[in-house]
């Protein structure tokens, strides 16, 4: 069994990215402890009103949303009620047994998983303590369990690399696109490690989605501002741009600054063997082409993303270890390993004028927040990129229009709980 323990401070946002899982009949709820006898039943209006009763006591607390998934191997055979009693037991010897928690089961992925919704705060409004909580108290639980219940032990199942698989891509139209786009991006700055916002990018293409930064000399730009947007199968950008700060998981520049912090220790664990399986794949790959090494990637569990120039050469590449959920810079793990020299190898009849030359319109890290397409969409097909520097009358309409149907002010961190208006008092003269 893996135990991954998160903290954030939007227990809203856990909660939507869960209950729209169970929408779509890819979740349901296994238990609800604290909630009374409607909790696997309630609204999330009610869920979430539960847990506030616990967070307004103890507004000061930067962190106070817990979150925990629990990973299984296929090879544990285990019910609902066996599901259940082990993420109470968890629950329970790390010493969150007394708060108020929803335990998830998702049916999306290739292993059986729970994800536990809890807070950090207590009916007093103290905070427990999670300062090294993994090691101290969630390791020792875990091995427990899988001593007691016989479950494969964590190391074992981190071997099993064709059970983990990834997670689904977006197709565009199937649902609300903001909620789609929104679960995504939730779920990947949460459990994947990056270190850079060009490896987060990189991640985020998996699933068909493209982060938007604005040119230099943008206001986006100079403010750091980030959008993101859906891509069709053929890595072209269609729907309308959504701003960060409009998802309830906030993926803006300085969260995502926080979370590459955290994650280097993890990648730097994890380059040896993620640099042996890359040179694996380009061994048996060599002079097959880009698609033949993008293949027996797939079959270690990673994933490569080029990327091109505007005239379509490759200047780059980006490694995501799908089964690790982490993404490296391919020099970073190895200096043969730069995007040119991957391309050379796969195609070495191609010559040194066309040696990293593509035929295809492939996707790339997007720059400016608005896109438009002239209507020969061909392999030369060259886009236009709209920048936020108020020459563009087009793309000062589309920003206006944008502004009036999703205007950030409706974006509130609890919808069932509007804000009041602060009234500015009037200095005395």
């Amino acid at each position: 069994m893996v135990a991954r323990i998160s903290l954030g401070r939007n227990i809203l946002g856990l909660l939507y990215y869960n209950e729209d899982k169970v929408k779509e009949k890819k979740a349901s709820v296994l238990m609800a402890n604290g909630f009374g006898t409607n909790g696997e039943s309630g609204s999330l209006k009610y869920k979430n009103q539960r847990f506030l009763y616990y967070t307004q006591k103890n507004s000061r607390a930067k962190l106070n949303a817990f979150h925990v998934s629990l990973n299984f191997s296929p090879k544990d055979q285990l019910d609902e009620a066996q599901k259940a009693f082990i993420a109470q037991e968890y629950m329970n010897r790390i010493g969150f047994g007394s708060q108020p928690y929803l335990v998830y089961e998702h049916m999306d992925a290739g292993h059986p998983h729970l994800h536990i919704v809890s807070t950090n705060i207590t009916r007093e409004g103290k905070r427990i303590e999670t300062h090294n909580l993994g090691r101290e108290k969630s390791e020792k639980a875990r091995k427990e369990l899988e001593k007691e219940l016989g479950l494969v032990v964590a190391e074992q199942q981190k071997e099993q690399v064709l059970s983990i698989q990834p997670l689904e891509s977006l197709k565009y139209g199937k649902k609300e696109s903001k909620a789609a786009i929104g679960n995504i991006i939730t779920e990947v700055m949460r459990t994947y490690s990056y270190g850079s916002i060009g490896e987060f990018a990189s991640i985020l293409r998996q699933f068909n989605i493209v982060l938007i930064q604005g040119e230099k000399g943008t206001k986006m730009y100079e403010n750091k501002g980030l959008a993101y947007s859906a891509l069709d199968n053929k890595g072209k950008r269609i729907g309308v741009p959504i701003k960060a700060s409009a998802f309830y998981s906030k993926p803006t520049f300085s969260r995502l600054q926080k979370r590459m912090e955290h994650s280097k220790m993890k990648k730097e664990a994890l380059v040896s063997t993620t640099r042996n399986k890359v040179f694996g794949a380009l061994k048996i790959s060599k002079g097959k082409g880009k698609g033949a090494f993008e293949e027996n990637l797939k079959m270690a569990g990673l994933a490569a993303d080029f990327h091109y120039s505007k005239d379509g050469k490759v200047f780059g590449l980006t490694i995501i270890d799908h089964v690790n959920r982490s993404a490296f810079k391919a020099s970073e793990l190895s200096r043969s390993l730069s995007g040119q020299k991957v391309y050379a190898q796969l195609h070495p009849k191609e010559g040194d004028k066309k040696l990293t030359k593509v035929t295809v319109n492939p996707p790339r890290y997007e720059k400016g927040p608005f896109r438009y397409s002239t209507n020969k969409d061909g392999p030369n097909a060259d886009p236009y990129l709209w920048k936020e520097d108020g020459k563009g009358a087009l793309a000062s309409f589309i920003s206006k229009v944008e502004a009036i149907l999703r205007p950030e002010w409706e974006e509130l961190a609890d919808p069932f709980d509007k804000r009041k208006k602060r009234r500015k008092r009037r200095k005395k003269l």
